[in-house]
Order: structure tokens, then sequence, then C-alpha cells
């Protein structure tokens, strides 16, 4: 077996032409569960001891790694697939260990003999604790009888896949963090995920069969560890509820070059109510029809609330006791109780809105204003009135069409205050602020 592994881990370095840096460069590219025979087995005796000082010797140890663990995927794991996805998953499985994004939780308490705890001694390493692993793998002994040649995987590991295996690994988390599932839904066409699977990456390793492309994320996102990255992206970052602790396994890299912090900015699985209604009000309040809402503090709720989320993202995520070792937030989504007149302003100023592809919003081609308890219908005719006199103009002085057809007050803005609190919170600049303002003027 060691003679086997050795001539793994020569092709790999081969064709990583080490120079004592692996130089990975990642690209930016722009709740299903997973069959258990795609989960990945780590033989705990080729993976290096300790930190010998010597970081060429660790680098190769962890290259003779990751060598073994593709030529068992490509063996034991990836035999019931196309192969094209078998190639993939012996390539991702190489590439998790050369970026360190396996995990595995870490005692950071211990217990006195009358069980109480203290705190842990952070002189010492940590400990890990047995089948704690953070993602879908275990320990296993790897053999002859179930790890591929050297001569089988000499066209099968290629160095310059693992930065496109990493892309669609971090984009798999990266959805977990969105959706609570680790391939796209489908009903956000911008997110990362889809734009991964869109760009063609996977295509360029022959990976061209749609449903293997999203196995190939569903299996190898799985394997990753979520608090790994998530740690990693949120770096520098001060939370009220920081990652738990985690132990990284594998060749440390760095994800700077990924730029992926941006995508932990936002409202995560749990609050897709409120993140939706946030994305169009933040329209909504830079419209002409704003200073006719009915209720400007429900704005600034809805803004205060996904401001607080976005802060401390994941404490809100419905793993968020998981992901944090603390209990999740009480807090309930409750951006629906506005889909009601958001959707109505969505629907006649924004028909083609790709927000409206959720459900949620619109069903059978039909949008489901009504069917939320804050539908007015007279906010949809206030709506309608605006629309058509911006964009079918009468010729009429704004507010006087308003009074005259719908008995609304000329008064402009009927609550100055508020909007102007309002467009406070949502950081509306002033120019926007005064091309609103033009339309009412006297």
């Amino acid at each position: 077996m060691e003679k086997l592994t050795d001539e793994l881990a020569s092709s790999l370095i081969d064709d990583l032409r080490l120079d004592g840096d692996l130089n990975c460069m990642l690209s930016d590219f722009p709740s299903r569960g997973v069959n258990p025979e795609f989960v990945l087995m780590i033989d705990k005796k080729l993976m290096p001891e300790c930190d010998t000082g010597d970081p060429n010797h660790a680098m190769k140890s962890w290259i003779r790694c990751a060598a073994t663990a593709g030529a068992y995927v490509y063996k034991s794991v990836g035999e019931s697939v196309s192969q094209p996805l078998r190639v993939w998953l012996s390539n991702a499985a190489s590439a998790v260990i050369l970026h360190g994004l396996l995990g595995e939780l870490t005692v950071s308490t211990q217990e006195d003999r009358e069980g109480n705890a203290t705190n842990e001694n952070i002189s010492l390493p940590d400990t890990v604790v047995d089948d704690r692993s953070d993602g879908y793998w275990y320990y296993g002994s790897w053999t002859v009888e179930n790890v591929a040649s050297s001569s089988e995987m000499r066209d099968v590991l290629k160095a310059e896949m693992a930065n496109a295996c990493v892309s669609v690994m971090i984009a798999s988390v990266v959805n977990y963090f969105e959706e609570n599932r680790y391939t796209p839904s489908g009903f956000r066409r911008d997110s990362y995920a889809c734009r991964i699977l869109g760009s063609g990456v996977m295509e360029k390793y022959g990976l061209t069969d749609e449903s293997d492309k999203t196995k190939a994320m569903l299996i190898t996102g799985h394997w990753v560890s979520k608090l790994v990255v998530f740690s990693m992206a949120t770096e520098g970052r001060e939370l009220e509820h920081p990652i738990r602790p985690v132990k990284r396994i594998g060749y440390k890299q760095s994800l700077d070059k990924m730029d992926i912090s941006k995508y932990f900015r936002d409202v995560p699985a749990g609050f897709t109510y409120t993140r939706i209604a946030h994305a169009i009000a933040r329209r909504m309040v830079r419209s002409v029809c704003i200073p006719y809402f009915d209720n400007f503090s429900e704005l600034i709720e809805l803004r205060q609330l996904y401001c607080k989320i976005v802060d401390d993202p994941f404490h809100y995520h419905l793993d968020g006791e998981y992901l944090t070792g603390s209990p999740r937030t009480t807090i309930s989504d409750t951006g629906n109780k506005l889909f009601g007149r958001l959707i109505t302003y969505l629907s006649i100023f924004e028909p083609r809105s790709e927000l409206l592809l959720y459900p949620q919003l619109r069903k059978n081609g039909e949008t489901r204003e009504k069917h939320y308890f804050d539908y007015s219908r007279r906010w949809e005719d206030i709506l309608k009135l605006i629309f058509d006199e911006i964009y079918m103009p009468s010729g009429r002085y704004l507010p006087n069409a308003l009074k005259r057809d719908l008995n609304i007050s000329d008064e402009f803005p009927p609550n100055d205050e508020e909007l102007e609190s309002c467009w406070s919170e949502y950081d509306v600049d002033d120019a926007i602020r005064q091309w609103i303002r033009f339309y009412f003027r006297t």
C-alpha cells in the first residue's frame, strides 16, 4: 500500500509542478440529501501527524493523502456514475484535501471530576471529538482493494481541475447558507451556485450532462466543512454569534482570491420572506409611488430587521444552533406581512422582475397579492394611476389627478417626516429624493 500511495503522490506532484507552494488560483465564477454510497473516506494514517516545521514535507504529505483520496473515490465511490462524473468526484476528493476544506468539531471545554465545565487551555492543541466530522466523510482504511492503481489514475487526477472543483464545492456551501440545500432551487437565478453551474467551468472538464453537474455539486458540497468555509469567509468580522470552533483538515490555503465573503452579508435560509420583502422594498422606496405608502413604520421595521440579521447571519440560519453552538433566534420570519402591497407594486411597476419567480409572489402566471391579508385595493388604484400618469401622461398635475380620481389629499407628502425617516433607513440619496419630489411640485 505504501508503494501505491507513493506512486499516486508522485504523479500528482509532477502534475502540480511544485516549487515550494501550491499556488492555486481560485477562480471567482460568477433540501436534497446525498446517497450514502458517496460518503468520502479518509485514512488518518496518511495524514501528517503534526507540524514538523518543514513546510515542504507537510505539503508533500498532504499531496500524498490527497492523491490517494482521489484514487479511493475513483475506484470505490464513483463506480456507479458516468465516467465524466467519476473523474470529477475523484479530482474533487483530492482538491478538498489540498485546500483544507474538511473539518472536525473540536472540544472547547472539558469537565472536571465533578462534572463542571472548565475553560479550554488554549495553549494546547484542540482535541478532536470522535465521529464529529463536519461534512459527509469519515475515517477508515485505504487498501489496495479499495484504491485505484497509479496506472488507472495516470490520466484522471489533473492539478488544474482543483480550482474548478473547489469553486463548485464552495458554491454549494454558499447555497446551503442561502437556501439550506446544497444545490440551487431555481428560484434565485442570479445565485452564486446558479452562476457556477452555468459558467462552463464543469463542461471544460467533460462534465456536460446537467444531471451530472448537479450531482457533482450536491455530492462534493456535502464533503466540505460548512464551518471551515464560514469561518474563513467571515474572518475579521465581529459577529455576536460567531461560528463554533472547528479544526481544519488538509493543506491549509486561503480563499481570499475567490472573495466569497460578500455572499455571507445577506439574509440566510430561514428568513426568505424577509429577504424577498426587503429586496422589493429597496426598489419601492426609490419609486415615485413611495410617498403614498400607508405605513412607513412597517418599511422601517423591515429594514432594521434585515440589517440586524445581516450583521449576525448564522444566528438566524435554520441550522443556527449547530453553526454557532448557541440557541437559534426566536424571532419569526414575518416579511410576508407586507407581501400584499409589495407584490402589488411589482406587478404594476416591475412586472418582469426576477423576484416574481418566487412561488410566494406568483403562481401559474398570476401574481398573488390578493392571497395576503395586507392587500389593499386602494393602494393598487394609487399605483395604477401614478404609473399611467408617468408613462402615459394625461398632462395633469399628479397630486390633482390623485385628488380628483381617488379623493387623495393633494398635500405632499402626506407624512413628510416619516417619509424622510424611511428614506434615511434605506440610504436613498438626495438625487433620488429630489427626482421623486419633482413630480409633486406645484
